[in-house]
């Protein structure tokens, strides 16, 4: 795959910068993709190179992560601002409509946003989220989040992370593990490496894990069309939970078999779902 895409940086107005990357035609209906706690744009690549042929795809690093600059008052690593952050650019960008691409936390914003304003929000992607958050998945984050890692070396990144995460992804090639490792991390001047994003936004998970549990409200009220991904083997988004978001008359789903939190939306069968999805009248 060719990437052709271009990079920005956008001024917030509290003085912040946010990085973003835009793919295809600038007058196609536009597509905005928010990823997930501790990752980055990068885990889009595939995702909106795919979609460019039909869409503008906009995809963006949240504060704190990737190119995206840091905020000093780590209280303020919340989805309210990045929400802000978005509604900025959406803004930047003179968009009437724009679709939702989410996932886990990219996807808790695109509820969130779309239940504020389901005519500027008419479809919204959610992979491997809802309103509901499975505990387990909430305790495993809190194991390794924030801890500023550091590896020798990339390979030993990728072993390490490997053996944390292959419960979620066992059918993964080693190719696929350093794509997945080498999108999150960063190279250090002595050559060792770290993950992308500020360790601090570890304090306001601590302080906001316990209330994560309970958007059912929110979910009732988007009016947007709603596509459902879920890893099958997923800890954060259960099967009751994601049974119970079917019930909802707007919601269409899919499962993806072998693959925990969360899926990595690279396969041509995930790709074309989304795209078909898009595309439906």
């Amino acid at each position: 795959m060719i990437d052709d895409y271009n990079e920005d940086f956008l001024t917030l107005q509290d003085g912040g910068s946010l990085f973003y990357k835009t793919y295809g035609n600038s007058s196609a209906h536009p597509v905005l993709c928010m990823h997930g706690l501790t990752r980055n744009s990068k885990d889009f690549n595939e995702l909106a190179e795919y979609l460019s042929d039909e869409f503008f795809v906009i995809t963006a690093d949240q504060r704190g992560r990737g190119e995206s600059s840091y905020i000093e008052d780590h209280q303020k690593y919340t989805p309210k601002t990045y929400i802000s952050d978005m509604y900025e650019l959406i803004q930047s960008l003179n968009f009437k409509e724009c679709y939702l691409i989410g996932t886990s936390m990219g996807g808790f914003m695109a509820m969130t946003m779309s239940a504020m304003n389901s005519v500027l929000f008419p479809k919204i992607v959610l992979n491997d989220c809802g309103p509901e958050i499975h505990q387990v998945g909430i305790d495993k984050i809190s194991t390794y989040l924030g801890k500023n890692e550091s590896f020798e070396s990339i390979d030993e990144a990728v072993s390490i992370l490997k053996a944390r995460h292959e419960s979620n992804f066992p059918l993964l090639t080693d190719t696929d593990w350093m794509r997945y490792c080498s999108n999150n991390l960063k190279i250090n001047e002595d050559h060792s490496y770290n993950f992308d994003y500020d360790q601090n936004i570890r304090v306001v998970y601590e302080t906001a894990k316990l209330n994560l549990g309970d958007m059912w409200n929110i979910w009732e009220e988007i009016n947007s069309n709603i596509f459902v991904i879920r890893g099958a083997l997923s800890q954060l988004l259960s099967e009751s939970t994601f049974k119970k978001m079917q019930a909802k008359e707007n919601v269409i789903s899919l499962e993806i078999p072998d693959t925990g939190h969360a899926p990595l939306l690279t396969s041509k069968f995930e790709l074309d779902s989304i795209k078909a999805f898009l595309l439906s009248h």
